[in-house]
């Protein structure tokens, strides 16, 4: 099975780097994770006309496939919840894909063409700590899915 994560925005710290090579150490050896960075606009008119330049460059990474936001204002799920989705998407799909997007949020042409939109807490969170938080709760979902100690109730 393939997770892809496609992300606007600059390479996160090393030490945010680490981390998250860490997290994809530890899925199974079945589970590929893919992640493709895209550049954030520098240069736009308008904050909205910057998320529709990000969505476009996003969109052909997409193609046809089903993909999942993370925006602020998505569902809040619990851990369990969100392994249950995963479970069911990747039964339903080849793949998967998670789209984080920049700054300033994503397009909502983008957002409402989204098998669901999550939001991973109701606090503003840093950009790049988006990206480790993500991919700890992706591995989460695959410990509970597969009964291992790794997440406790």
């Amino acid at each position: 099975m393939k997770i892809k994560i496609i992300t606007v925005g600059n390479k996160p710290d090393s030490w945010l780097q680490e981390g998250i090579k860490k997290y994809i150490k530890k899925f199974p050896n079945y589970t590929k994770i893919e992640w493709t960075e895209i550049k954030p606009e520098k240069k736009f008119s308008s904050i909205e006309n910057k998320k529709k330049d990000e969505a476009i460059r996003i969109k052909a990474h997409i193609k046809d496939s089903p993909y999942i936001c993370l925006d602020e204002h998505g569902d809040s799920l619990s851990s369990l919840n969100f392994s249950k989705k995963l479970n069911n998407w990747l039964q339903n799909f080849p793949s998967i894909i998670f789209v984080i997007g920049g700054a300033d949020g994503i397009d909502k042409k983008l957002l409402g063409g989204s098998l669901e939109n999550i939001s991973l807490s109701k606090m503003t969170l840093p950009h790049h700590t988006v990206k480790l938080i993500l991919i700890e709760q992706l591995f989460r979902a695959f410990a509970i899915l597969n009964n291992h100690p790794y997440h406790r109730e």
